[in-house]
């Protein structure tokens, strides 16, 4: 991976493709959409939707020049912006993306609807099983409507993602379980269920809330004293960028685990770093998410390919960790300072 200076992540610029890409798609939606649908041999599996986390998000699919017009015209209407390959002969998925945010979502129950609708239509256009919304779209979503089939919620893939990682780290490292601290450093719905799980494994996990102040993350005496103590701390911050700031406060020996979007840009100097990236054999972006490689699955995205392969929807999270590695999706360790 390459790094500008100073230390920060040039994966964003990795764009060209996706912007091209975007302008065809928004101009062109409705061509698209019934070309995909003439095309159901491609047996789509799953339908994959993106938004803008950050700005650079917004840059990673539209041409700078052409932003002002593409945006509105885009507002709610999914527009093709990538697939999904598997390898594996058990179906594809599709990528599509809006230029809403997430404040749009938590504000806007019309624009929520529109867009729920112009997924399951597309869906049913395409033969898709399962539809999966990045980050906290769900969320937002499933407050204004019934978030059910074929939406994916996303949580259980989202846990399987970090504990898989931590897991894999733990085992890298020669750490004991019983004897490693982990903390959650935002502590929402995600990451309740990764301590659960984390847990039930039988590792000391904690939570350390966080207050959003003038836009920064501050965290309460408690929180400090857990995120010196800690032996990983898993980075569940509204941006990565949040934790940059607390550097100085991990040990020496912590290591720093990286569940934000969008992502840790920042690296950090004196402590071990990994990105939460999972993967599957065959399985690839293109083109690639913006700040993502090609090979890196989110983790909604990975429970909607087990419910579509699996047909199963009602799993605990337990029985969902076991069908996932069943199926071939792993943990990536991915140090891409």
């Amino acid at each position: 991976m390459e790094l500008s200076e100073g230390g920060v992540i040039t994966i964003y610029k990795k764009k060209w493709s996706r912007q091209f890409l975007g302008f065809i798609a928004v101009t062109m939606r409705w061509p698209m959409l019934l070309l995909l649908s003439l095309g159901r041999f491609l047996k789509i599996n799953c339908i994959f939707t993106v938004y803008p986390g950050s700005q650079r998000d917004v840059d990673g699919y539209f041409p700078k020049g052409l932003k002002w017009f593409l945006k509105p015209v885009a507002s709610g209407k999914p527009f093709v912006a990538g697939v999904i390959t598997t390898g594996n002969g058990l179906g594809r998925g599709l990528v599509l993306a809006v230029p809403n945010t997430v404040d749009q979502f938590r504000q806007d129950r019309e624009l929520v609807g529109t867009i729920m609708k112009n997924l399951k239509l597309t869906r049913t256009l395409t033969g898709a099983r399962t539809i999966a919304i990045a980050g906290q779209g769900p969320r937002f979503f499933r407050s204004h409507f019934p978030y059910e089939q074929p939406f994916v919620y996303g949580l259980k893939g989202r846990v399987f993602s970090v504990v898989e990682t931590v897991e894999r780290v733990t085992e890298k490292h020669g750490l004991r379980k019983e004897q490693t601290t982990v903390a959650i450093l935002g502590v929402g719905e995600i990451g309740a269920a990764i301590i659960s799980n984390l847990e039930e494994k039988g590792y000391r996990a904690v939570g350390i809330e966080i207050r959003i102040a003038d836009g920064r993350v501050e965290i309460g005496r408690e929180g400090m004293e857990r995120l010196k103590g800690a032996d990983l701390v898993v980075v569940q911050t509204p941006r990565g960028d949040d934790v940059v700031p607390y550097y100085g406060n991990l040990k020496d020996t912590a290591i720093l685990i990286d569940d934000s979007h969008p992502r840790i840009t920042v690296r950090p100097d004196d402590v071990k770093f990994y990105k939460v990236a999972i993967g599957r054999s065959g399985v690839e972006f293109k083109p690639p998410l913006p700040g993502y490689e090609k090979y890196w699955i989110p983790g909604c995205v990975q429970e909607s390919m087990v419910v579509a392969e699996s047909g199963k929807v009602d799993l605990s999270q337990e029985d969902f960790n076991r069908r996932s590695k069943e199926l071939g999706f792993f943990a990536h360790l991915v140090d891409d300072r």
